[in-house]
């Protein structure tokens, strides 16, 4: 009996030359309890030339402080330089039970989508992306908010329409 190589695509090469004109995502997570501001951290490099086009933020659950604000945001470098005027936040919602949330979902309460500065988002090869989270708390939460995911988002720039 013959084994065959099963491939989602269409002709044997299509993989590399899809690898060649794609920058995947780029993420960073935390994994538990978030109880403090955290220092730089690196996403990667970045393997293609093109633009940032999102900078979206998700916990598994958005903590509770009914008496204090309970803020969590995040900044996102090129080589040191920030692409954002305005950073994803997530904010607990007083009234609201802990709950998972996302910046990618518009009309959700305690939701600050990222604004990507279109002056500042172009990447080239070798760019190293970095990140900070922001906590803003002013007190020991009921529950503290947990599991962080950053992702950024790139699209090519220069590639023919043709390229694949």
């Amino acid at each position: 009996m013959t084994k065959h190589k099963h491939t989602p695509f269409p002709f044997v090469g299509q993989e590399s030359m899809i690898d060649e004109k794609i920058q995947p995502p780029l993420s960073y997570s935390h994994s538990g309890e978030i109880t403090s501001t955290t220092g730089v951290f690196p996403l990667g490099d970045v393997r293609r030339a093109g633009r940032v086009i999102d900078v979206s933020m998700s916990v598994n659950s958005c903590g509770r402080d009914d008496s204090s604000p309970l803020i969590i945001s995040g900044e996102i470098y090129i080589n040191g330089t920030t692409c954002l005027t305005t950073r994803p936040s997530i904010a607990f919602v007083s009234g609201e039970a802990p709950q998972q949330k996302t910046t990618r979902v518009t009309g959700d309460s305690g939701i600050t989508q990222a604004v990507i500065d279109t002056t500042a988002n172009t990447v080239v090869p070798g760019d190293v992306i970095t990140g900070i989270v922001t906590l803003d708390r002013t007190a020991s939460p009921e529950t503290e908010i947990n599991n962080l995911i950053i992702s950024v988002d790139f699209e090519p720039v220069n590639a023919s329409p043709n390229a694949f």
